[in-house]
C-alpha cells in the first residue's frame, strides 16, 4: 500500500538519493537501511519505501512512521485489492482489462489501485453466470438418452439376422446428418447397450 500523499522510492531511487550507486548501497549501507526502515505494505517487486522515511534516515533524523489507518486515496496493490474484493489478484488484473475495475495507476512497474476503487468494485454485485455459489447439488447433470441409439442398435440386429442393408458409419452420417465419427460412436454406443 503506498499511503496517500506520500510518495514511494525504490532501492534504485534511495542509493541515488543517498549520491551511490546501487552495488555500493547494497554493500555498505543496505543492511543499516533495512534495520530502520521497512519497505511499504504490499510492495513486491520492486519493494518501495515511503519517502519522507528515506529522507528521514539519509539525514540521520528518527523515521517518522507511515500514517494510520485507511484513507481512499490509498494506493494499493492486487493482492491488496483482491484482499477487499474476495477476488483472486490475477482476476482483479483482468477485471481491470475488461473494465470491471478502475484500470488503476501504474508506478515502479506495477499497477495500483485507490481504496475506493477496490470497495466500489467489492460492493458491485457478480456477474457470474454459472452455478450459484455455495450450491449443494453436486451430482453431475443428468442428459436425455440419445434416441438415436436404439434406432441403431435395431438396424444392427435387423443386419445380423440379414433383414436390413449394412449398417455403416457413412450411412448413418448421411441418414441423421451427422459427421462420420458421430456415426461411430452411434454405432459403438448401440453394440454396448444392444
Amino acid at each position: 500500500m503506498i499511503p496517500h500523499g506520500r510518495p514511494a522510492l525504490t532501492l534504485d531511487d534511495v542509493a541515488a538519493l543517498a549520491g551511490v550507486s546501487r552495488s555500493t548501497w547494497n554493500r555498505n549501507h543496505q543492511a543499516a537501511f533495512a534495520a530502520a526502515v521497512q519497505p511499504l505494505p504490499g510492495s513486491a517487486r520492486p519493494l518501495l519505501y515511503d519517502a519522507a522515511q528515506v529522507h528521514a534516515h539519509l539525514t540521520g533524523a528518527p523515521v517518522p512512521p507511515l500514517p494510520q489507518g485507511p484513507h481512499p486515496a490509498d494506493l494499493l496493490s492486487d493482492a491488496e485489492v483482491a484482499a477487499i474484493t474476495g477476488l483472486t489478484a490475477s482476476t482483479v488484473r483482468a477485471d481491470a482489462t475488461t473494465g470491471l475495475l478502475d484500470p488503476g495507476t501504474e508506478l515502479h512497474g506495477r499497477r495500483w489501485w485507490t481504496r475506493t476503487a477496490a470497495e466500489a468494485r467489492a460492493n458491485r454485485p457478480t456477474q457470474y453466470k454459472g452455478r450459484t455459489p455455495g450450491a449443494k447439488d453436486r451430482a453431475p447433470r443428468r442428459t436425455a438418452p440419445d434416441v438415436r441409439v436404439p434406432e441403431v442398435a435395431a438396424a444392427l440386429a435387423a443386419a445380423e439376422n440379414g433383414q436390413g442393408p449394412a449398417v455403416t458409419a457413412d450411412s448413418l452420417a448421411t441418414r441423421y446428418g451427422v459427421s462420420t465419427r458421430t456415426a461411430e460412436r452411434l454405432i459403438a454406443k448401440a453394440r454396448t447397450t444392444g
